[in-house]
């Protein structure tokens, strides 16, 4: 067994006992699930076609606590969507983005927000997108109401109001290039087990060994929450 190989092994162990001590996700626990739609409007080739040609998608979208501190309180926020049929009928492909900062450097840290309103969500880690390593982001329309860090009052707010992010790509150290937009648009009763690393697409992956250090930490937790069997 290779060293990566036993670390994958301990990364699986601790999410499966934290998924089975919380009888739930052991990170993100606390969330809520959004019918949605993203709407691909590219600006240039980036050699994927699902990010090059003009589309629009029906989507699937939680937003979450990382850590389910009291309503209201600060937290690490996510946003998760996937994209159904993005690689033609029945393929999708997963996409999780955290709270960090919007500049070059602080687009890598994450940062606890109180509001998904006012929040850069990004990729922290690359993505392999067409033929380079790229980073995700997805920033709320400056109109946006106020989503408050808290589940019920969320799930009431976007039922009354979509809530609406631009979606933009950028290389390391580069602005942001806009490539669509993520509307989130009224609760569903669909509660999925994201995965970035099984629903992917050629020429659009998570890139790097630490992002697919996330794979174990996915089984573990699945394996953890059985026989519910959600990640």
């Amino acid at each position: 067994m290779t060293a990566w190989e036993a670390l994958d092994d301990r990364v699986a162990a601790v999410a499966r006992w934290g998924a089975a001590l919380r009888g739930k996700r052991l990170l993100h626990p606390a969330g809520a699930t959004f019918d949605g739609t993203f709407t691909v409007t590219p600006v240039t080739s980036r050699g994927v076609p699902f990010l090059d040609e003009p589309g629009e998608y029906r989507a699937l979208v939680r937003l979450s606590k990382a850590t389910s501190t009291p309503p209201g309180w600060p937290d690490v926020l996510g946003l998760a969507w996937r994209v159904l049929d993005a690689g033609g009928p029945g393929v999708p492909v997963d996409v999780a983005l955290s709270s960090t900062g919007r500049a070059v450097v602080l687009r890598h840290l994450l940062m606890p927000r109180r509001d998904f309103a006012t929040t850069t969500f990004t990729s922290l880690l690359p993505y392999r997108i067409g033929d380079r390593n790229r980073y995700l982001a997805a920033i709320p329309e400056e109109t946006s109401p106020k989503l408050p860090a808290d589940v019920p009052a969320l799930r009431a707010a976007i039922a009354a109001r979509p809530f609406v992010l631009s979606v933009f790509v950028a290389d390391l150290a580069s602005p942001w290039h806009p490539v669509g937009t993520l509307r989130v648009e009224r609760p569903s009763e669909e509660d999925p087990a994201f995965d970035v690393i099984g629903n992917v697409l050629p020429g659009f992956a998570p890139a790097g060994r630490l992002n697919h250090l996330r794979d174990p930490a996915y089984r573990g937790s699945r394996t953890g929450r059985e026989p519910a069997g959600r990640g």
